[in-house]
């Protein structure tokens, strides 16, 4: 029945969608609540949740523009759950922030598929990973995606090389000037502090073991029959998936990486695993496996919250 709602793209989806996100953001809101809750914390948690209503028509838009899934909503509806699964997601102001800026530079990466304003699409996309790599800094490893996207597009020519360079560097200079202006560098130097861990213990909690098994599987089951459709597809979406993989595996290391374990680093692994499990649940000619992969993931959700 979930799976059959959100086979289509309909307006009523992106109204039950945005229900969900609301349910979701409160839901995250109460379990992570601390203190008082003052003005200041009611405008934050507006901001955010407008930013979490405004990702899914992003996304969609992003999904739909680059022809990167069929005509449904299975991948948006997977970006919610996800937040859902690990709620800090939501709650982690950098990581948030910086993840919604991430969708306009993705945005721009995967529209490379054409050739119409190369060196801007370029351009565009560093400087949006340059602006959310000061909100957090691991950002940063997606100017490697930005390289790969040169690549695999055969756009790579000795100034497109250096544009992501260029694009990278400009918000960060313009930050840099801003806070020399008001004599306040100590924040400038915080900001690029390297900071990194490899300590996974932290996923060994229940809160953290059942969805990435649960996740984990799920994409070992994905990636191979999504990527063997994906090589008999035309070169530009062969291309396109290529950069998904590249995609996924640069929000992995970010997710190792991470100084901070606790939940809100998967938040990198949303745009692409969204887009790998929404391709594998089209692919599914049992109607009933399809809903399953969605209940369990609600299923997920609820005993998380719970």
């Amino acid at each position: 029945m979930i799976a059959n709602f959100f086979n289509q793209t309909r307006p009523i989806n992106f109204l039950v969608l945005s229900i969900l996100v609301l349910l979701v953001f409160l839901s995250a809101l109460t379990q992570g609540f601390e203190g008082e809750a003052s003005l200041l914390f009611f405008i934050r948690s507006g901001i955010f949740l407008f930013a979490a209503v405004l990702t899914v028509f992003v996304l969609n838009f992003i999904i739909r523009k680059n022809a990167l899934c069929e005509d449904n909503s299975y991948a948006v509806l997977f970006y919610i759950l996800f937040w859902g699964i690990f709620p800090a997601s939501l709650l982690n102001g950098g990581a948030f922030v910086s993840n919604f800026i991430l969708l306009f530079a993705f945005r721009r990466l995967y529209s490379l598929r054409t050739s119409l304003r190369t060196k801007e699409k370029i351009f565009d996309s560093a400087f949006w990973i340059g602006i959310a790599s000061i909100f957090y800094l691991w950002s940063a490893l997606y100017l490697i995606l930005v390289y790969a996207a040169i690549w695999l597009f055969r756009r790579a020519d000795w100034k497109n090389i250096l544009i992501p360079l260029v694009g990278y560097l400009t918000p960060i200079f313009l930050a840099y000037t801003y806070l020399l202006a008001f004599d306040d560098l100590d924040r400038f130097t915080s900001i690029w502090t390297f900071d990194l861990t490899f300590d996974l213990s932290q996923y060994s909690s229940f809160r953290f073991l059942l969805p990435i098994v649960l996740i984990g599987l799920l994409f070992i089951f994905s990636i191979y029959p999504t990527t063997k459709k994906s090589l008999l597809a035309k070169i530009d979406f062969k291309s396109t998936w290529q950069l998904l993989i590249v995609h996924t595996a640069v929000s992995m290391l970010i997710l190792f990486i991470a100084p901070e374990k606790n939940g809100s680093e998967f938040s990198f692994l949303f745009f692409p695993l969204s887009i790998i499990f929404a391709n594998f649940l089209q692919i599914l000619e049992k109607y009933w496996i399809q809903e399953g992969i969605i209940y369990l993931l609600i299923i997920s959700l609820i005993l998380i919250h719970l």
